[in-house]
């Protein structure tokens, strides 16, 4: 028996030759494979709650608006008589002071979910403040007209206008960051809408400032002249 296989023994103490697994035993390195996936390095799901259009741009976006409302809910608490008045100008008085509480009463509800837009990086979050705003002056501009107060029409379209250009400038940034968060871009299948082209067109046509220029020294070789 020994001659027909003199190196059986031989065979199994080669330091090449792998030991055989125990029943139920994993292979090795199985583990580290399965391991890498979800390591830091590696592409996962993204934090809960991150919107994937979320750009760093969008935080003085968010603080513009609850600074705005919040200024807004303030003027008119400091100023609750003029601005019943102005109020009672465009409808009845005897509603004027329910219509001034509903207002800023909406006005608090939209700066609380900007607020939470901002905290948990969600830019549309943003839209309710910025579609409100932008209902509510379009409402007093169509007021001014039928009013005949021009001077009122010219400061309400202005925030209109405003408003307007910071829903597109929202918009535009998210964009910009989907497109750099990965080649596919914002579409399924990597190409972009008219809209978002636009948009992200106008975004790269806003002039950037450009960096400070160092001072021009001496160059090498040479010593500075004085």
């Amino acid at each position: 028996m020994s001659g027909a296989n003199p190196d059986w023994r031989a065979e199994l103490t080669r330091p090449d030759n792998p030991l055989p697994r125990r029943p139920g035993e994993t292979p090795s390195g199985s583990g580290e494979h399965a391991g890498q996936g979800s390591g830091p390095g590696a592409g996962g799901p993204k934090p809960k709650g991150t919107s994937a259009y979320w750009h760093r741009l969008h935080y003085p976006v968010g603080v513009f608006l609850v600074a705005y409302g919040l200024a807004s809910v303030v003027a008119t608490a400091l100023s609750w008589s003029d601005r019943r008045d102005q109020v009672a100008s465009y409808l009845d008085a005897g509603v004027a002071t329910t219509a001034l509480v509903g207002v800023k009463g909406l006005e608090l509800l939209l700066v609380a979910v900007t607020v939470a837009g901002l905290l948990r990086r969600r830019d549309v979050w943003f839209l309710p403040a910025l579609a409100g705003w932008m209902a509510g002056f379009g409402v007093l501009s169509v007021l001014d007209v039928l009013r005949g107060k021009w001077g009122g029409l010219a400061e309400h379209v202005a925030y209109l206008l405003m408003f307007g250009v910071l829903l597109f400038v929202s918009y535009g940034l998210g964009v910009k960051a989907r497109i750099g968060r990965g080649p596919g871009g914002p579409g399924e299948g990597g190409t972009l809408s008219r809209t978002q082209e636009l948009a992200l067109a106008a975004l790269n046509r806003i002039p950037r400032p450009s960096p400070p220029s160092r001072p021009s020294g001496p160059q090498f070789g040479q010593s500075p002249t004085g």
